[in-house]
């Protein structure tokens, strides 16, 4: 049982290690093409949740998609700021944003409050199409309703499956 663990910690460890060596590489042409794909998707009226897929429900997103993501976050705010993400890692990316924070203040306000008004847009979309109402919710108050709603239904789903196990013995 250790061994499995520490051999799953080793791997995760080692992936996280190639990436930034990885993201430092040139790129060549076929993946030139992905780059602009996501690039496109980026650039969307949604941002870089845009391309976010949520396929990773029962089954937790690997160290490579976790550190994928990051960077996608990290090249969306650093267009926003006119930053060149080109050769960049993740932590020289990371680097360069806090300064930029720091130098214009009221732009990153703006692209905190442009954020937070989609998070609430998306959160609205989802809790209606949940049959929640959501007249004069914030988000915090409609995600916690979502996550009530996503516990009962999981409760139910879970009583049914008790009872079945109660019969066969």
């Amino acid at each position: 049982m250790r061994t499995k663990s520490y051999v799953a910690l080793l791997t995760i460890a080692l992936l996280l290690a190639a990436a930034p060596a990885y993201a430092a590489q040139p790129e060549n042409p076929q993946s030139a093409e992905k780059g602009t794909d996501a690039q496109s998707r980026s650039s969307s009226h949604e941002g870089w949740k845009s391309g976010h897929d949520h396929h990773h429900h029962g089954n937790p997103p690997s160290a490579a998609q976790i550190e994928e993501h990051r960077l996608a976050k990290l090249r969306y705010m650093a267009k926003y700021f006119g930053i060149s993400t080109e050769g960049k890692t993740a932590d020289q990316l990371k680097n360069e944003l806090k300064a930029a924070k720091v130098k214009d203040k009221d732009k990153w306000e703006a692209f905190k409050a442009e954020h937070q008004a989609k998070r609430l847009e998306h959160l609205k979309r989802v809790a209606a199409e949940h049959g929640i109402s959501t007249e004069g919710k914030s988000a915090d108050q409609l995600l916690d309703e979502l996550r009530k709603q996503r516990r009962a239904e999981e409760k139910k789903q879970t009583i049914p499956e008790q009872k079945s196990k109660v019969k066969e013995s």
